[in-house]
């Protein structure tokens, strides 16, 4: 199909510059059709946020890519971009240090509890495919039904397994339901991701936006109304201008189509599409990235975990970076970005200092030079990282948020594209550029077949 083959000279609009924005856009583009992105913000990429440091670049989003079939990782692999797996469940890794209350664990404790949770993990695999409540619920359940020589370190020790489902799914723990452990599914059987070296998402976003010309994207273009009741789409931009197209593909967070669904589209959207927008949930995520002089802490260490009661309980994962020796990450969930959001910089490395040297006085862990970070939670256009399922839900609702509005005659007037609207794997870049193309697909063979 291209442009000859479309009468109609359809002209689109793609709001947002993320993945499923850049790669509906690529789509348009080998098609030769008119379209036009909008991106709010000043930059392209959305939660793909990669930044310069020293020779490479570390992400303030997406790091890792699931899944092994698909065109994100085929570009990785193509430009030469993998540098090996990860294993999700990073507690199980031997290399880590772990300690609780201040004190290191033992060997024989870490595998009481290494056992306890790959059979737990197994268990809840199969529990999720007949039950939908909290995944907080089961892990309790399963805890109380387990002997161990030291139950009081062993339930402490739990709480790494939960905050790992808070980390992976960007959910508190009792609002995430057991029901995404078997409906998301990047097509391998393994619990594991690909790792990109020091170059990483860096270009596999510039391979998305390298055949996309600059006069398509139009940065700093914050969209307040799409008005869709008419025979064209009428956009309005908080610059008072109004643009007009014959069909709209809004790529907005789910975070941002929760807070802003209701002045954002006239006539408003469909109950059912609003239900389950504001069924769905959404949360965030935050790395800080410590800086050092250089490593401070064992060669081989894969991961630190540090398990304490109190405000700072939620930030209890460290991990070293791939390939910056003097960069150690704090992956943080729960309630710790909100905690995080409302401080400086100064006042979060004082913090975190302050924590690894109370926890770690074995490794006497200096002073960090600075901390990175972005904080996604506070981000105008994110408003957090990404979309997961509570209890009771099902993915009826991700594709209620992937349906598109039709005009009489069934051509679309508003699609909508996003991780949230890929139906197995939402949360990722993969479901997002899988998305993108879906939609685009969708309007232009609506228009041109």
């Amino acid at each position: 199909m291209l442009l000859e083959d479309c009468p109609l000279e359809p002209k689109f609009c793609i709001i947002g510059a993320g993945f499923a924005g850049l790669r509906a856009a690529r789509h348009f583009e080998q098609l030769g059709v008119d379209y036009l992105i909008l991106e709010g913000s000043d930059r392209v990429g959305g939660r793909v946020y990669p930044f310069e440091y020293r020779e490479g670049y570390l992400q303030y989003g997406a790091e890792y890519i699931n899944g092994v079939e698909n065109e994100v990782y085929g570009i990785a692999k193509k430009l030469g971009l993998l540098a090996g797996r990860t294993e999700d469940l990073w507690m199980l890794d031997e290399s880590t240090i772990t300690v609780v209350d201040g004190e290191k664990v033992d060997g024989e404790t870490m595998k009481v509890f290494r056992d306890f949770v790959r059979d737990l993990n197994e268990t809840l695999y199969l529990e999720s495919e007949t039950l939908s409540g909290s995944a907080e619920d089961r892990i309790e359940y399963h805890l109380s039904q387990r002997s161990a020589p030291n139950p009081k370190t062993l339930e402490k020790l739990c709480k790494i397994y939960k905050n790992y489902f808070q980390t992976e799914w960007s959910s508190p723990i009792n609002e995430l339901s057991l029901a995404n452990l078997s409906l998301w599914d990047d097509g391998t059987d393994a619990e594991d991701s690909a790792v990109l070296n020091h170059l990483g998402f860096q270009k596999i976003l510039e391979d998305l936006k390298s055949r996309i010309p600059k006069e398509r994207i139009r940065l700093n273009s914050k969209v307040l109304n799409v008005h869709y009741s008419g025979p064209l789409v009428h956009v309005e931009l908080s610059s008072g201008e109004v643009l007009s197209f014959d069909s709209v593909l809004v790529t907005s967070s789910l975070g941002y189509l929760k807070s802003h669904h209701g002045e954002l589209f006239s006539p408003k959207l469909p109950r059912g599409k609003q239900d389950a927008i504001e069924r769905m949930g959404y949360g965030s995520n935050l790395k800080v990235f410590l800086e050092y002089e250089g490593a401070w802490w064992p060669r081989d260490t894969s991961t630190i975990m540090i398990c304490c009661e109190g405000e700072m309980e939620d930030f209890m994962v460290f991990q070293p970076s791939s390939w910056a020796e003097n960069i150690l990450t704090c992956w943080i969930a729960g309630n710790g970005p909100s905690l995080m959001a409302e401080k400086p910089d100064s006042e979060v490395q004082k913090l975190l200092d302050h924590h690894l040297k109370t926890h770690l006085t074995s490794l006497a862990p200096p002073e960090s030079l600075r901390v990175l970070r972005k904080d996604w939670i506070t981000d105008e256009f994110a408003l957090g990282s990404y979309s997961y399922l509570t209890p009771g839900q099902d993915k009826r609702d991700i594709l209620t948020l992937g349906e598109p509005i039709l005009r009489e005659g069934g051509r679309p007037l508003v699609c909508f594209a996003g991780e949230h609207t890929d139906p197995t794997m939402y949360q990722t870049t993969v479901g997002a550029a899988r998305s993108g193309l879906r939609e685009a697909i969708r309007m232009t063979k609506a228009f041109c077949e």
